[in-house]
């Protein structure tokens, strides 16, 4: 793992676990220290890698409050939800309903990641559009793309966004069907007043990473796609295809 200051109040956690088994992807946490919470967004692999990150939050900011936030129901996101049962767990009510429809199906599928004895905790907070703390400058807010029930988090004091995985290098990765409120939700993050993207995978961006992910999205839309067979595209872009029921 490897930690690394943002801005003036956030903490990036950088895991490589799922990089060195096999699926090639870094998973991002990111903690943001305000003037009455810490707020946490996404838990990745069980209660063993968040240990870490809770023991940071123990030296670091003592007895403040600590609130996670899921971006996503993906088991990669949330396992480690149940380190911190006790505590305020947000997410967009589709889903907290994903977590309780698939959590289980996702632990039997990939336990050998599992990090921990997981227990599938679902969120006990959830918002329809956004959830505001504005005295600590952090809103949460619905947006769908990678999923129906994604949402993201703001940090408008840094002006860093967590995308989770609505943003993701080279290319996105569908798993919804709605590619247009994908596209919607990129376009919606352009007029956010940001500087710094933190996607769910990989390195800390900038609004060239959506506008990235917004030209592939209009090129799958209009059909010019013979580009994604590059091999560094290649494996996501066919995904994506199966997923909106294209064919090559």
């Amino acid at each position: 793992m490897e930690i690394k200051k943002v801005g003036n109040r956030g903490v990036l956690f950088k895991f490589f676990y799922l990089q060195d088994t096999g699926f090639g992807v870094t998973t991002n946490v990111y903690l943001i220290n305000t003037k009455n919470y810490v707020f946490v967004c996404d838990t990745f692999l069980g209660p063993d890698s968040m240990k870490e990150v809770k023991n940071y939050i123990d030296i670091n900011f003592p007895n403040k409050i600590i609130i996670i936030f899921n971006s996503h129901y993906d088991w990669d996101h949330i396992w480690g939800n149940c380190i911190f049962e006790e505590n305020i767990i947000i997410s967009h009510k589709l889903c907290r309903n994903n977590i309780i429809r698939e959590g289980e199906k996702e632990l039997e599928v990939y336990s050998e990641y599992k990090r921990g004895d997981v227990e599938i905790i679902p969120s006990n907070l959830t918002f329809d559009n956004k959830i505001s703390f504005e005295e600590e400058g952090v809103e949460f807010f619905h947006s769908p793309g990678h999923t129906n029930g994604s949402a993201s988090c703001i940090d408008l004091v840094d002006k860093v966004l967590f995308s989770g995985d609505n943003v993701e290098y080279p290319i996105p990765y569908f798993q919804a069907d709605n590619i247009y409120d994908y596209k919607d939700t990129l376009e919606k993050y352009l007029n956010l007043d940001i500087k710094k993207v933190i996607p769910g995978h990989g390195e800390i961006s900038n609004k060239s990473l959506i506008k990235e992910n917004i030209t592939y999205i209009n090129n799958i839309i209009t059909g010019d796609i013979e580009e994604y067979l590059d091999f560094k595209y290649r494996k996501v872009h066919l995904e994506n295809l199966k997923r909106i029921g294209k064919l090559i």
